[in-house]
């Protein structure tokens, strides 16, 4: 429940805001922060199932463990932020787009027959 408020509010906001800031595409960045936060939970929830059936294999661990849901959700929760932060502060670094200066005015040059 908590990664919905993040995905669907959060994350969009900050991304907008960032990204208006430095004249980048607010839909284009919030979407990476979206994709870095899922893709984070899935690669985290695909390791500890990987790391579960080794132990259930090799060193006889229970097969369902309370315990081990509530890690992975917890372990998979922290590296969805830590990636999410890691893409803000990528986009963070990017130079604030501004107005270019004006140019300079021409010069003026004096007309040697009126002198």
């Amino acid at each position: 429940m908590l990664e919905l408020y993040f995905i669907f509010y959060r994350i969009p906001k900050m991304m907008t805001r960032l990204a208006r800031d430095r004249k980048r595409s607010a839909v284009a960045w919030t979407a990476l922060a979206i994709v870095a936060w899922i893709g984070a939970e899935v690669i985290v929830g695909i390791s500890a199932g990987f790391i579960h059936g080794i132990g259930v294999a090799l060193w006889g661990w229970p097969s369902q463990s309370s315990g081990l849901n509530i890690l992975t959700y917890v372990l998979a929760l922290v590296a969805a932020l830590v990636s999410v932060t890691v893409v803000s502060r990528i986009l963070a670094s990017r130079p604030i787009g501004g107005e270019f200066p004006p140019p300079p005015p021409p010069p003026e040059f004096q007309n040697r027959n009126q002198a």
